[in-house]
């Protein structure tokens, strides 16, 4: 028998004009009141909804008739309501009835009036002439559908390489890290491929019922940035390496370096400065300098020297500086340890023990490992420092700060150090400025050598006042940069913090005066709490 929805006719009688109810079959849906309200409208005709519902209860599922108000007796033809998604997508049908005496819809009206409506594309003819053959009436009947345009998808680069560089040294299952195998820096041969491109797929047009041509979304086309001692393939798809090297990738630009390999850094060598990687095999002596403006990767210790590098600074047996020794890393820093030594790092900085080092960094500060320890000396961190130990029992000073980035802090205590100086000569001046001023103010006649060092020194002071004014705005500029509100940044210690530890977050304080253990320091609106690991 099938599945039928409810729907309605009209009735055309002596007395009048008369809506037919036919209850659904099946599972077919109830009624829709508002479509049949709609359907009179537009016909001068008139239901009352109550009226309509009573008669429906009454009639216990079979059909049923109300009469209606207005009207003029006419037959109606069988019709239908046309609607087309507002994706121009799909055209449904509503087919209504005709009344008794009422004409049939013809299958080439409909057709002749989609082609009118200049729907000409996707017709299901299938579809209509199900309805032709088995008329089903308040029922959707889906007569066109638009061929969806298939959507592309964006091109890509694999990168051949670890990409990452804040990577950060593994621990052994003893314990302690592992300086030796750190994966930071990716070695290449030359002829090796050290990326592929994925081309984009641009997808494929689709079509709308009006026939209108429907464009996929515009995809990117990835291409390769590369800088020296690389080639692309002649298809297009592959980087490949011209040299034996390091390959990076910086702001999404492939870099292939030379690697200058040397054994120890001595007097046989000198101070060393390349464009690209530097290896030494052995140890950097004290006294001497190394620059490279890609990484620097050290197999033995450095002992009170200066290295510095564009990217990763990692040294395999630790930093001793001697009180002079200088890491300056345009990434990370990455070394067994380190003693007495100055570290500045454009990302993070990875140690199994620092003593009595001062770090400078815009990542996080992490030491693990068996020793892990940060005892002495100063760490910034603009993001967490996390230590197995922090201080020691002996109560070292070690001053912890943490949340800002600690670049500008030092640029804005220098400032303020210029500032101090240049108000101190101010407060040399004006006493002199003053008593010359009143002693022409008197009358008085001033040698030629006291004119001329009171026009000298009201120059001077117009300079400094103006200078000083200068400073304040850039000082002002620079705290309102420090003057983190809102940090996420913490201090995490998973042993001990020792009393003499000094932590800052952001601009707030707290100096230990008792051990915290397992503990990690956050800040809480003014405060900093001390809380469970």
């Amino acid at each position: 028998m099938g599945d039928y929805n409810a729907y309605f006719r009209i009735i055309v009688k002596g007395d009048g004009t008369y809506l037919e109810l036919i209850p659904p079959m099946g599972n077919g849906a109830a009624l829709s009141f508002g479509e049949m309200q709609d359907y009179l409208a537009r016909r001068n005709l008139l239901v009352d909804k109550v009226v309509v519902a009573k008669a429906i209860q009454e009639s216990h599922g079979e059909k049923c008739t109300v009469k209606l108000e207005g009207g003029t007796g006419r037959e109606e033809a069988e019709t239908y309501s046309l609607d087309v998604s507002d994706d121009k997508m799909k055209c449904i049908v509503r087919f209504y009835p005709a009344s008794g005496q009422g004409a049939e819809l013809k299958k080439d009206e409909l057709i002749r009036d989609l082609q009118f409506k200049k729907i000409v594309y996707g017709v299901h003819e299938d579809v209509i002439n199900s309805f032709f053959s088995d008329r089903h009436y308040c029922t959707d009947y889906v007569i066109a559908d638009g061929t969806p345009a298939r959507e592309g998808c964006d091109g890509r680069i694999d990168y051949l390489f670890n990409t990452n560089p804040n990577t950060k040294p593994k621990l052994n299952e003893d314990g302690t890290v592992d300086f030796f195998n750190l994966e930071l820096i990716s070695p290449c041969k030359a002829g090796g491929v050290v990326a592929r491109l994925i081309p984009a797929d641009r997808g494929e047009p689709g079509t709308d019922i009006f026939g209108k041509e429907i464009k996929p979304r515009t995809v990117e086309e990835p291409r390769f940035r590369y800088g020296m001692n690389l080639t692309v393939s002649e298809d297009g798809l592959e980087l490949i390496s011209g040299v034996n090297g390091n390959v990076s990738l910086i702001d999404d630009k492939v870099f292939v370096s030379n690697v200058y390999q040397v054994n120890d850094v001595d007097t046989s060598t000198g101070n060393i400065e390349y464009d690209g990687d530097i290896t030494v095999t052995g140890n950097i002596n004290a006294g001497f300098r190394v620059k490279a403006s890609g990484n620097v990767e050290v197999k033995g210790v450095v002992e009170g020297a200066e290295v510095e590098a564009g990217g990763d600074i990692i040294i395999a047996r630790g930093m001793n500086g001697m009180s002079k020794g200088v890491l300056k890393a345009g990434r990370n820093v990455v070394s067994k340890f380190i003693e007495n030594s100055s570290i500045e790092a454009g990302g993070y900085v990875h140690s199994e023990a620092i003593m009595q080092s001062n770090i400078l960094c815009k990542g996080d500060v992490v030491v693990n490992g068996r020793k892990g320890f940060i005892t002495g000396g100063s760490v910034h961190a603009l993001g967490n420092v996390e230590a197995r130990i922090i201080g020691s029992t002996m109560g070292v000073d070690t001053d912890i700060q943490v949340g800002a980035d600690p670049t500008i802090k030092l640029r804005a205590a220098s400032m303020q150090k210029e500032i101090n100086e240049n108000n101190k000569k101010l407060s040399q001046i004006k006493p002199v400025l003053a008593t010359l001023t009143m002693r022409l103010k008197k009358g008085d006649k001033l040698t030629p050598d006291q004119l001329r060092n009171f026009k000298q020194l009201s120059v001077e002071y117009k300079e400094l006042n103006d200078t000083i004014l200068k400073q304040m705005d850039e000082y002002d500029a620079y705290l309102e940069q420090v003057d983190v509100t809102d940090t996420e940044s913490v201090v995490k210690v998973s042993d001990c913090a020792y009393p003499g530890t000094k932590i800052t977050i952001s601009e707030v304080y707290m100096q230990l005066k008792a051990p915290a253990q397992h503990s990690r320091f956050v800040k809480e609106g003014a405060d900093i709490r001390i809380k469970a690991l």
